[in-house]
């Protein structure tokens, strides 16, 4: 009986190194993989670079035009990257501030800047409005079309095997 014991209480170590603060969010290089949503999402914000298990540079804000244009710019038929819903993007807000200050996974996304995050326009049933959330404090969300913000881009899960390339090409 202590064996098994022992064993269970090994087990739910190994799970908890594998997984992220959250449980449901699994790093894998420059994507998290989002397990509860069935999403993938980029790790690091525009303008920064995944590198070294960390995100370089500096996270550029851009008008919600750009942040389309962006999204249209990145999109592909094996990689369909898109702005994430009100819904999706607001999911990844955690109940308490991580040790960085952020409502978010700052190990699955590290180096995420405080400020706004565009979701797609019509977003969480407000009419002719973009909705947009804030990682920093306990987490906020706003609505309307104004201002420049930070932009993480998003893609279905079952997207993911056509967008990896195989060994020796690159990415779409």
């Amino acid at each position: 009986m202590t064996y098994i014991a022992c064993w269970l209480s090994t087990l739910a170590v190994a799970v908890t190194l594998t997984t992220s603060a959250s449980g449901d969010l699994i790093p894998q290089g420059e994507w998290v993989i989002d397990t509860d949503q069935s999403l993938v999402w980029q790790r690091c914000s525009r303008g920064q670079t995944y590198t070294d298990e960390r995100c370089a540079g500096t996270a550029k804000q851009v008008s919600f035009l750009e942040a389309q244009a962006e999204a249209r710019a990145q999109q592909s038929q094996q990689c369909p990257w898109r702005l994430p819903r009100f819904h999706e993007l607001s999911a990844l807000l955690l109940p308490d501030r991580s040790e960085q200050g952020l409502a978010l996974d700052t190990f699955a996304f590290p180096d995420t800047p405080p400020g706004w995050y565009w979701n797609q326009a019509s977003a969480g049933g407000h009419s002719q409005q973009d909705c947009f959330v804030d990682f920093e404090g306990m987490g906020r969300t706003r609505c309307n079309m104004g201002g420049a913000f930070h932009l993480r881009l998003v893609m279905p899960l079952s997207a993911l095997d056509q967008c990896i390339p195989p060994a020796g090409a690159t990415a779409p």
